[in-house]
Formats: structure tokens, sequence, C-alpha cells
């Protein structure tokens, strides 16, 4: 018996049943993996920064632990803060003595980069619901920033449902982290230069950066005037310094 392939109607009954099902399975899995492809997408991109989140969360969980922060407001700090060097800077600057406004303008001055990311986000942003856009500047980290815009393909729907994913994951693995830091350095021996792994931190991070003119003042300028003026008053020495380093930064590059 003849079948023609182009009608159909022209195929038996069973293997049109057949064709049928197949069909329906191939739709079903295109379907399911339409919608699982972004947080899988997610998954695989905070795999690749797990290492980094848990190596600066629970160094920063230890240093916590150090300055005599309860594990309630260390680990709570983490997803509502979710900024490691801005958490650091505010625990830091609360063991000093500091008040609520330096610590506070402290942790801005920190985190002020995060505004270049915002804007640059906001094309993706834009055309979203607007809930979306009043929860998702939340996650917006040097992390999740990064491994979005190496996903530039991913239309309005799956953006959102990527940048939703990524920034839960990324979240439960840094405040899992940090958790782990604190519940660990009660444990840990009683060594004094605890309490400077947070400067330890910061120069970590400040160091790489430091290959420029420009870079190079702003961290010279900016040590100085924050020692000088946080042994007058250290409620204003990290402010006093950062404004110093922004200053001799731009006066560098002109």
């Amino acid at each position: 018996m003849e079948i023609d392939l182009h009608d159909f109607s022209t195929f038996p009954p069973p293997a049109r049943q057949a064709c049928l099902k197949r069909a329906a399975d191939l739709w079903g899995m295109r379907s399911l993996l339409e919608r699982t492809a972004p947080s899988v997408l997610a998954l695989r991109d905070t795999a690749s920064v797990a290492l980094g989140l848990v190596a600066f969360g629970v160094t920063l969980g230890i240093t916590i632990s150090a300055l005599g922060f309860g594990a309630l407001p260390g680990v709570a700090g983490a997803p509502l803060v979710y900024g490691g060097s801005a958490q650091l800077t505010a625990v830091t600057l609360i063991h000093q003595g500091a008040g609520l406004v330096a610590v506070v303008a402290s942790a801005a001055i920190v985190n002020s980069r995060l505004l270049l990311y915002s804007a640059s986000l906001s094309e993706r942003f834009r055309d979203q619901p607007v809930w979306f856009r009043w929860l998702a500047p939340h996650f917006i980290i040097d992390q999740t920033y990064l491994l979005s815009n190496a996903r530039p393909s991913l239309d309005a729907r799956s953006f959102r449902r990527y940048w939703l994913s990524l920034g839960s994951f990324v979240l439960v693995v840094w405040t899992l982290a940090v958790a782990v830091g604190v519940l660990a350095g009660p444990a840990l021996p009683d060594l004094p230069y605890l309490v400077f792994v947070g400067t330890a931190m910061f120069l970590g991070m400040l160091a790489p950066r430091l290959v420029s003119r420009p870079a190079v003042a702003a961290a010279v300028a900016g040590g100085l005037v924050a020692a000088v003026v946080g042994f007058i008053s250290p409620e204003l020495g990290i402010v006093c310094g950062a404004v110093a380093g922004v200053l001799a930064g731009s006066a560098e590059r002109r």
C-alpha cells in the first residue's frame, strides 16, 4: 500500500495515533525546556561563581563572629544587605563605634558602583512588569550583573525568569556561606589577628585594582585621609577618605 507522506489523512489509524502521540511528546518536551531553560542557565551560571562566593561569604562570617556580632544579625544581614563589601564595611564601622549616619553613608559609597550597573540594566528592566522592576534591583551585585551581561540573547520573558532564578540561587549560596562562617567562628581558636580579617579582605580586593595612576592616587589619598580623620573622629574616617579618594582620582585623570 502506498502512503502519501504529504497527506496525513492517508496514514493508517495506528500510524496516525503514533505520530500524534510522538508530536505531543515532542511539544511537551519543548514546552518544558522553554519553561526551565532560563532557570537551568541561571543554576549553571551560579555554579560558575559559587566557589568565590563561598570563600568570601565564609570569611565574612568569621569576621562578623570575631567582631562580636551574634549569629542572628550576622546571618540575617546576608540576604538583606546582599553585598559583601557593604556588609563588611557596616560591621567594621559598628565595631569601631561609628554612628548610624556614618555606617549608612559608607556602605552607600562602597555600593555606589551598583548605580552604574542599574543604568546598564535599565533597557532590560524597562519592559518588565511593575512588580519585577520593584523586586529585581535587590539582586544587582557584581556577579549577577556580569553573568546576565553574558546572556544578551534572552527575550524579556526568559530574562525575567533567568534574573529571578540567578538572584535567588546566588542569594542562597551567599547566605549559607556567611552562616557557615558565623557559626564556625566561635569554634576557632581565640586568635587576636582574626579581627583584622576584614582589613585583609579589603586590601585583597583593592590590590588588583591598583593598575593605573588615578587608582593609586585615589587609594593613597583615601587611605591617608581616612587614617588621619579616623584618628580624630572614627565616625567620619571612611566617609572623608572615600571623598578624598574620589577627588584625587578625578584630579589625576585630568
